[in-house]
């Protein structure tokens, strides 16, 4: 991008100077003086009356000045042909990504679940103003939005990702931070409570308008996509009556979250959403790890904590980063009681 900016220049300097000289080329010795705007550094470089030349220095952040001179050397006189400021215009920028889970996968990843919002945060420099002087290249940069459904593996390269090019893409045109907020992920499928995968944004700084410099990546961030989890409990059945042996009851757990705490409890009366129950033995899982999970567990010998004959409720719960939710629920009658019935006789 630099580069190809400091060759018109010269080109464009260079033409110059052979029109101005045609008649008496050898009698003129000609350099290109590049000076650094910020740190007032110097450079005197011979160039041919036509072609093009790399500058000797970099350009710095705050421009370089560039001047075509032509010296007489019989009579010692100088001439300055022409001068352009030239600025170095690659710009920078940073990606970050906040959900409701504080907790990072392996490398740093955030995640979030399919329904939870996600935050996308840029922060970009070194955008200059639109001018007639100035490249598109210079004033405005591309982000682009890429997201890619999970495999059985639930693995992903970044290859893959990419590979189906971006679902939206946009440019961003002024220096600054912004947040972009996403109500919920992009993957698309039948169920979109069920979708897991992984989104990836990128930043690229534009081709030049010469193109000897192709697009630029700037920064990139990524995020983990769950599914909201379900599941079932059965072996007992609403309005059941149990009686003195209980029977075992099956727990079904689809897509648990990665980083989530599930169980059974249990509470006298019908169900009442943001009861406080008892947990029932046997029935808590804790996961906290790198991708969702399905389990099913069986729960038995449960019947210590029904204590009397009235309705009760067995809840399933599962805890995340992003509230308490009721996943099932059982109500069942209770005859648990032993009744002994017994006639006392006096026999003489």
């Amino acid at each position: 991008m630099i580069k190809s900016t400091i060759v018109a220049c010269l080109a464009a300097l260079l033409t110059t100077a052979a029109h101005a000289g045609s008649d008496e080329q050898d009698e003129y010795y000609t350099f290109i003086r590049q000076q650094q705007q910020v740190t007032g550094t110097i450079w005197d470089m011979p160039v041919e009356l036509v072609g093009e030349s790399l500058s000797p220095m970099n350009i710095e952040a705050g421009g370089s000045l560039f001047q075509l001179w032509a010296i007489h050397t019989s009579e010692a006189t100088d001439y300055l042909l022409d001068q352009k400021l030239v600025g170095a215009y690659l710009p920078a920028a940073t990606l970050s990504i906040t959900t409701g889970d504080p907790t990072l996968a392996s490398g740093g990843i955030p995640r979030t679940r399919a329904d939870q919002p996600f935050y996308l945060h840029t922060n970009v420099s070194g955008l200059l103003s639109p001018g007639d002087e100035i490249p598109d290249a210079a004033t405005k940069v591309l982000l682009e939005h890429y997201a890619k459904d999970y495999p059985e593996t639930f693995s992903l390269s970044r290859t893959e990702v990419l590979a189906d090019g971006p679902i939206d893409s946009g440019y961003i045109t002024e220096n600054g931070t912004q947040t972009i907020t996403f109500p919920t992920t992009s993957l698309t499928g039948a169920d979109p409570t069920k979708v897991s995968g992984e989104e990836h944004f990128l930043i690229h700084a534009l081709a030049d308008e010469d193109n000897d410099y192709s697009q630029t990546e700037l920064a990139s961030a990524m995020i983990q996509i769950w599914p909201v989890a379900d599941g079932s409990i059965s072996g007992i059945t609403d309005n059941q009556t149990i009686d003195l042996q209980v029977p075992d009851l099956t727990v079904t757990l689809n897509d648990l979250y990665p980083n989530s705490t599930t169980y059974l409890q249990i509470y006298p009366g019908a169900p009442s959403l943001g009861t406080t129950g008892t947990k029932l033995p046997g029935s808590v899982l804790v996961l906290d790890q790198d991708k969702s999970e399905s389990r099913v567990l069986t729960v038995e010998n449960w019947g210590s904590v029904v204590t009397d004959d009235t309705q009760h409720t067995i809840e399933l719960i599962t805890v995340t980063p992003f509230g308490t939710e009721r996943l099932a629920t059982v109500t069942f009658g209770a005859n648990r009681v032993l009744k002994v019935r017994a006639m006392i006789t006096n026999m003489e």
